[in-house]
Formats: structure tokens, C-alpha cells, sequence
């Protein structure tokens, strides 16, 4: 039976916290397997757990006559959404990597070079955030505006203040998205006022976040602390140490940055003497387990992609970023052909879009440019692989592949209700042509010409958070 469509309709049925969407659903099965389904069905529970996901929709009566036959209880009576033709159903995105003190420097000091990055621009506004007020009205846009783009879950990285910090997690708790929050630890190598006074108050302020977050999400619903190195040359021995003592005795996420550019391990190793390569020292200090998140990782050694493997620690791949400021193109083929976890994040504020579709385009790019240095075409990502980076991957890197990140039964309905109407082009049929059918050619022209517009409404956890129509 083929699906009348028609906009977005509510069930005239007293609300019982029950949701089933109709129409397209687009989610990643695999590295190589998009799948899109036309006429389909998700059953959403009032604690936001996807009940079902039925392939051959019908008609709405179809759908609730099976649920009554399946003993859904609460279906029948189901505030339903139809989706238009223009429209598909797409997971929430992960964002694996964002600094989210930076956001008022988007878009400035790219012209710079890492290190001139770091001291010029990073330094001194990650300072300013002893300032409470100031990170209550930075990090209220930062949460709002990203979950308008359509990240749902968010590796935030802030500042080494643990008041801002907290401030930070309160904003992500308060608005609904996914988190993972943490204090950065720096007591050397860095500039503009923008250290800690030691190892001790270091330990001691990232210990107050943690039980911070604790507090305000004991069951860790939406928000999780973690233990946040800035990396090699701005923690040393001691402090290495301890941090991974505070990640054992809290069990929480770790984030980091990891052999970004060549000056950045050769200045870890100086540091930390007695290791041969970056990943030695965060596994000899306990710092890699299958919730590490570790940005970059461009100049890797063999031995350190070995090691992430085996720890089972994500990799962040910042395209946008590492092309601003030239520091390598990241070999992502190398790592998937290896089995390390692999997401796509956005680096706010060295990456200027807070957008992972862009991050998307910028990974389609970044491996085309490396296909051309290296002579290998094999370093070419293909588009199912961009968008299994941008959802399932990235659900895997913040080890939350069995909750987020696909629409399958008994995970969480973290969704997009992505529109294409009216966007570039005012035919929203022409975005169906192409020669790809079930919908292909309209999901790849959502993913590299789409914008904010296109996201009507925001899901996470089944509670409507964000998006152009919220």
C-alpha cells in the first residue's frame, strides 16, 4: 500500500508520551551500507527508547493495527508524525571533538600555524573563562546553535576552570543534548595566563567537575564527565599520572589530543622521556580505554595505531581544522583498515563550522587530497562511509554505539526530521533525481548542499530539543 503523505500531523488522541514517525528513514548499517527506507515506521516509548522499526509501513491504521496485534501498549493511542516527501528521518549526529571556550573565536587567526594558533588566539580567550558570566553567555549559544545543526551528542572540550566547566554541563543538561564534559589540565608549555598553578589544583578542580556532573545526571542520561589532558607538552609526568589515577577511581571518558603535528610529539616525548611514541605514555598512565576520545592523531606510528586498536580508543578527525591550519592530513583509511574507531568532529573554533555536515564535506575532501599526495586512491572516503563517520562512527568513538547513532529497536531516538524543500532549489522533486533512487540523490545533496534550514526538528532521547520548526 503506498503512504499518503501529507504535513506533519498529531494524533487527536490524548498524548501518552507514545511517537510513531512515518515516511523515509535514512541510517547507517555499516561502513558500506546505507540504508533508506521509504515507507517505514519508528515507535518511539515515552523514556525515548525505540520500540520498532517497521520497514513496510502502509498506512497509519496498518501501523497502529500492528502494534495492537504486536501488544505495543500505548501505540494505538500514539502522537503521530507523517513526514512529506521532501523530508527523511536521519540520525543525530556526533560531534567528537569541540572547544566549545573558542566559539567566539570562529572564523578568526586561521592565517597561523598551529603553535601561532595556540598562543595567539586559543591562550588567551580559553583565559578569559575565569569569568563565570561570560561562559554562562558563550555556552548557552554553543549548546543552542549546535543542536540547531544537528548534533545531537558533543565532545565538548572547555577550559581549566572548573567553575565554567560546570556551567558548560548545566547548559547541555538544561537544553537536552548528549555530553561528554571535562576540565583541561595544563600546568605547562602554554601562555596568556592559561595554566594551572600545579598538580595538586589541577587534579583537585577536575575532580570537582567530575562529581560535579555526577550530581546534576547520577544515571548519566544525557551528561558524563571526563578527565581532559590538553595533551603531551602541557601535562607532565605527575600530572599524567594522577590524571589517569582520577579516570580509574571515577571510571569516566577521557579526551586528548594525540600527535597533531610533528612539533607536538617531539615536544611530548621531551616531556615524558622514556617512551617511543605518543600512545606509550597515555596507556602507561592509564589514559586509553574504549572511552578515549583522542583528537587528530594525523602523524601517527604504526605502533600507535596498533595501540589504539588494541585499547579500543577513538579517533576525532578534525578536517576542517587540520586544513586551516595545515597540519596533515589525517590517514582515516589507515585506521578503519585497522580497526580503530573513527568520528568525524568539527574543532571549534580552528575548524570555523560547528556543522558535522560540513565535517562530512571536509572529510570527503581532506581524503581526496590525500588520494592525490599519496598516489592511492584507496584513501578516497566514499559517501556511505562520511555518513557512517558522522553518526554510528562517531556513536562508537564516545563508546555509545549500542545507544546512539542508527534506528534500531531498544536504542535511544537521538533524530534529525531533515527537509529539502525549498533549499537551493524551489522544486523539492528535483532533489530525487539523478539517477539514484529510494532517496539517495536527495540524501547527498542534503549532505553537501543542506544547511540549518534543512533541520526542522531535533530529537534526543525522543524529546523535541531543537530545529528550524521546534
Amino acid at each position: 500500500m503506498v503512504l499518503k503523505y501529507h504535513p506533519v500531523d498529531h494524533s487527536a488522541a490524548q498524548p501518552t508520551g507514545f511517537k510513531i514517525f512515518v515516511g523515509r528513514v535514512v541510517h547507517s548499517k555499516s561502513l558500506t551500507h546505507l540504508e533508506i527506507l521509504p515507507d517505514a515506521a519508528v515507535g518511539v516509548k515515552p523514556d525515548g527508547t525505540i520500540a520498532f522499526v517497521d520497514a513496510q509501513a502502509g498506512t497509519l491504521d496498518d501501523v497502529r493495527a500492528r502494534c495492537v496485534a504486536a501488544r505495543e501498549a500505548g501505540f494505538h493511542n500514539a502522537a503521530t508524525t507523517v513526514l512529506k516527501r521532501s523530508q527523511f528521518l536521519f540520525p543525530g549526529m556526533v560531534d567528537t571533538h569541540l572547544h566549545a571556550p573558542q566559539w567566539p573565536n570562529l572564523a578568526l587567526g586561521m592565517e597561523g600555524n598551529l603553535r601561532e594558533w595556540v598562543e595567539n588566539w586559543t591562550d588567551p580567550m580559553e583565559a578569559s573563562y575565569s569569568d563565570t558570566a561570560k561562559a554562562r553567555r558563550v555556552y548557552a549559544d554553543v549548546v543552542k546553535t549546535t543542536l540547531a545543526l544537528g548534533s545531537t551528542t558533543v565532545a565538548y572540550n572547555s577550559s581549566i576552570h572548573a567553575d565554567a566547566t560546570n556551567v558548560l554541563a548545566d547548559a547541555a543538561l538544561k537544553a537536552g543534548q548528549r555530553a561528554i564534559v571535562g576540565k583541561l589540565c595544563i600546568t605547562t608549555g602554554s601562555t596568556r595566563g592559561n595554566w594551572e598553578e600545579g598538580t595538586e589544583a589541577s587534579l583537585a578542580a577536575s575532580e570537582k567537575s567530575v562529581k560535579h556532573i555526577r550530581t546534576i545526571d547520577p544515571r548519566g542520561r544525557l551528561v558524563h564527565p571526563c578527565i581532559q589532558p590538553r595533551g603531551g607538552p602541557y601535562c607532565p609526568p605527575d600530572l599524567m599520572k594522577g590524571l589517569g589515577k582520577l579516570r580509574a577511581q571515577h571510571d569516566t571518558y577521557v579526551q586528548a589530543h594525540m600527535c597533531e603535528t610533528p612539533s607536538d610529539i617531539s615536544r611530548t616525548l621531551e616531556i615524558h622521556p622514556g617512551f617511543d611514541c605518543y600512545s606509550d605514555m597515555y596507556k602507561a598512565n592509564g589514559l586509553l580505554t574504549s572511552r578515549s576520545i583522542l583528537a587528530h592523531c594525523i602523524h601517527l606510528q604504526p605502533k600507535d595505531i596498533a595501540t589504539l586498536a588494541a585499547t579500543r580508543a577513538g579517533v576525532a578527525h578534525n578536517p576542517n581544522s587540520n586544513t586551516c591550519l595545515r597540519d596533515g592530513e589525517c590517514r582515516v583509511r589507515d585506521l578503519l583498515d585497522a580497526g580503530v574507531k573513527v568520528g568525524l568532529g568539527t574543532d571549534c573554533s580552528a575548524g570555523y563550522m560547528p556543522s558535522i555536515t560540513d565535517a562530512m564535506r571536509q572529510a570527503s575532501n581532506v581524503s581526496r587530497h590525500l588520494a592525490l599526495h599519496a598516489g592511492d586512491e584507496r584513501y578516497i572516503l566514499g559517501f556511505t562511509e562520511l555518513v557512517y563517520l558522522a553518526t554510528m562512527g562517531g556513536a562508537a568513538v564516545v563508546d555509545m554505539q549500542d545507544r546512539i547513532g542508527s534506528f534500531e529497536a531498544g536504542k535511544k531516538f537521538d533524530a534529525l526530521v531533515v527537509d529539502v524543500e525549498g533549499v537551493i532549489s524551489a522544486d523539492a522533486s528535483l532533489w530525487a533525481e539523478g539517477g539514484e533512487g529510494d532517496g539517495l540523490a536527495m540524501v547527498k545533496k542534503w549532505v553537501f548542499l543542506g544547511d540549518d534550514r534543512t533541520i526542522r526538528k531535533v530529537y534526543v532521547d525522543g524529546t523535541l530539543v531543537g530545529g528550524h520548526d521546534a
